[in-house]
């Protein structure tokens, strides 16, 4: 239907709604359709002009959600690709006893802590803090003076040869003449999953008190085989989602364009569901932490719950199976449509592998 035509055909509808008057009301309307609708978007007397808007504005909305699922459908499908490709590489250049634990490295970004307890005659602290892997300290941060609140930002590589490594980030106050805070363990099942996590951990302090908190970012990257793997599942999933999505709302467009009357009201007053979209990488990001000390996500292994993300059945297997060349892996390609139970910074993530591989050339 022409633009021309569309306005024709509205011009009828108004009129048979308002019995030829210039406006007609909600009231009017539900009369005219004969069941009760949502009237939510209308004003309580509607005008030929508020009523040439409402559909015009209803048409534009989708046309640029439409857009949107494009875009992302197109972006999801890229991503799928990059991975696709990772994993044939990784497939091909290596056998299965080199891929298990070749370069296993825990990447991780000590952030910032809160709440650290006065120190100093102005309440605050001169706080540092350093990393011990099975006991032997393997780093060490500056000391920021004068502040319960540091922000350190500082990045670490441990490697990894099994999941029994005792890992421990111990706060200091001090480096002159230093003064316990308090400490807490990384547990690396948190992390077998080979995704990003983000965590605010609770200091345990002298005597078991909380002492503060200290945000961590970490990922342990041991197998990238099933790594990429994971990324292709799911970016399949998300394409097939947001594809059904688009087909809803292109359908909704075209009625919106070529129905008449009755069910060109409908059409308008019954919109399609808002798609179901995955959250953005940005709203992922490892800066999206809980605000306050009470919703932590996880705090001192020593007294907290274990992780709340799903640990996929292949990475508990492989974990617990020392005869790594006796692991076999699905492949990629058959897709399950199981919705995954994360989704993480998977960029992020390999960017901070990659890093850590130049550098270790170097």
């Amino acid at each position: 239907m022409t633009s021309r035509g569309r306005v024709k055909q509205l011009e009828k509808i108004h009129a048979e709604i308002s019995a030829g008057g210039s406006c007609f009301t909600t009231r009017a309307l539900k009369k005219y359709l004969g069941y009760e609708v949502n009237t939510d978007m209308l004003p309580s007397s509607v005008y030929f002009s508020d009523f040439l808007d409402g559909f015009q504005g209803e048409i534009t909305r989708l046309q640029d959600q439409e857009e949107y699922l494009k875009y992302q459908i197109n972006q999801y499908k890229v991503k799928k690709r990059m991975h696709l490709a990772k994993y044939d590489e990784e497939v091909a250049t290596s056998s299965l006893t080199e891929k298990i634990m070749k370069d296993s490295k825990l990447s991780l970004i000590i952030e910032e802590a809160r709440e650290l307890p006065a120190m100093n005659t102005n309440n605050t602290a001169d706080p540092f803090f350093s990393v011990k892997c099975d006991e032997k300290v393997i780093f060490q941060s500056p000391m920021i003076s004068d502040t319960a609140d540091p922000v350190w930002s500082s990045r670490l590589v441990i490697p990894v040869s099994n999941k029994n490594h005792l890992i421990e980030v111990e706060v200091w106050d001090d480096e002159r003449h230093p003064e316990f805070i308090g400490s807490f363990i990384l547990d690396l099942e948190t992390f077998e999953d080979q995704q990003v996590h983000c965590r605010w951990y609770d200091l345990e302090g002298p005597e078991g008190i909380s002492n503060g908190e200290v945000k961590v970012v970490g990922q342990w990257l041991y197998n990238l085989v099933t790594f990429h793997q994971m990324y292709i599942d799911k970016y399949e999933h998300l394409i097939n989602v947001n594809e059904k999505s688009l087909l809803q709302v292109t359908e909704q467009i075209n009625k919106l364009y070529s129905l008449d009357g009755k069910e060109l009201l409908i059409a308008w007053l019954s919109p399609p569901p808002p798609p179901v979209t995955a959250k953005s990488r940005r709203s992922q990001h490892f800066l999206s932490v809980p605000p306050s000390k009470n919703n932590s996500v996880i705090g001192s292994p020593r007294n907290s719950p274990k992780s709340r993300y799903a640990k996929p059945a292949a990475f508990s297997n492989f974990l617990a199976n020392k005869d790594f060349d006796k692991i076999r892996y699905e492949s990629p390609l058959g897709h399950s449509s199981q919705k995954p139970s994360h989704v993480s910074l998977d960029y992020f993530a390999i960017g901070m592998f990659i890093s850590s591989r130049l550098k270790a050339k170097k």
